[in-house]
């Protein structure tokens, strides 16, 4: 059996550029899940969409416009063959003549005038051997490899993907969780009323969205995450609410019940300019 690597150029994750295809399968793949995702996990799920595609592509590409060669086939002049041992080199048929070999028994060469421009010969009619079982694929590429281009690549993907998500007007982050704005689940005034009456009972709160979203009863068969995440919008967008919680961490308080000193800048931080000669500074200060 042969063996045949997969692998994509040298420099595709260092040259990576966002596509409509990558945008169009992470929003599939939120809607999927019906979960709300942090750029480092859509980042992975791009990487396998990109990984996957790719050797689809590789593949077809290797395997497209030619038959693929196998030493027990009976082949034509001018017929088009594949290669898989020589590097899925296309070779056209250009003559025969007859095997000589009493080991063998009766069998064809072929002769093959290959891409690169040099002439071979190989047999063919041989039902027993090696190359007649299918060529074994291996992705073992580094560049194919979602933890290595993660960790090498990782940093680089996330500031790409993250810069065009902020400046595309069709998702919506809320706590570093993205999910398509059309697909966000409608919170109704009457449901922010409600938020409101809550927080209040509870003194400005703090307290978590999903203690709020239960005690206003919002629909409990949809993913809870997402009922959370467009409660959180909704309770963003108005007013009323202020988000308080420590990174990592969602936290709602009524703006209205907040203490004062929450809401000024402390004294001791007030700006006060100090008198100096600027002619001392240099240009690095």
């Amino acid at each position: 059996m042969t063996t045949v690597k997969l692998s994509i150029r040298d420099d595709y994750w260092e040259t990576f550029k966002l596509e409509e295809q990558d945008v169009e399968c992470l929003y599939n793949h939120l809607l999927e899940l019906e979960t709300p995702l942090t750029t480092e996990e859509l980042v992975a799920a791009l990487i396998d969409e990109r990984i996957r595609t790719e050797k689809s592509a590789i593949e077809e590409q290797r395997t497209s416009g030619g038959d693929l060669f196998q030493p027990k086939g009976i082949y034509k002049k001018n017929q088009n063959l594949i290669f898989p041992a020589l590097g899925w080199q296309h070779g056209l048929v250009t003559g025969f003549r007859p095997g000589i070999n009493p080991d063998l028994g009766e069998f064809q060469v072929i002769e093959v005038s290959l891409e690169d421009g040099n002439q071979r010969e190989f047999a063919s009619g041989l039902a027993d051997h090696l190359l007649n079982e299918p060529p074994k694929i291996t992705d073992d590429s580094e560049l194919l490899n979602p933890q290595i281009i993660l960790m090498t690549y990782g940093g680089e993907l996330f500031d790409l993907l993250e810069e065009y998500l902020v400046n595309d007007q069709d998702f919506v982050r809320i706590a570093a969780r993205w999910f398509p704005r059309t697909l966000v689940i409608d919170i109704n005034v009457g449901h922010l009323n409600l938020a409101e009456a809550v927080l209040d009972m509870a003194e400005g709160g703090p307290l978590p969205t999903s203690d709020l979203a239960e005690q206003i009863e919002l629909d409990s068969n949809i993913n809870q995450k997402l009922v959370e995440f467009s409660l959180d919008h909704a309770l963003q967008e108005d007013p009323r609410f202020d988000e308080i919680g420590p990174a990592g961490d969602v936290l709602w308080y009524l703006q209205r019940l907040e203490p004062p000193q929450v809401l000024e800048i402390p004294a001791f931080l007030h700006y006060k300019e100090i008198d100096y000669d600027r002619s001392v500074l240099t240009t690095d200060m």
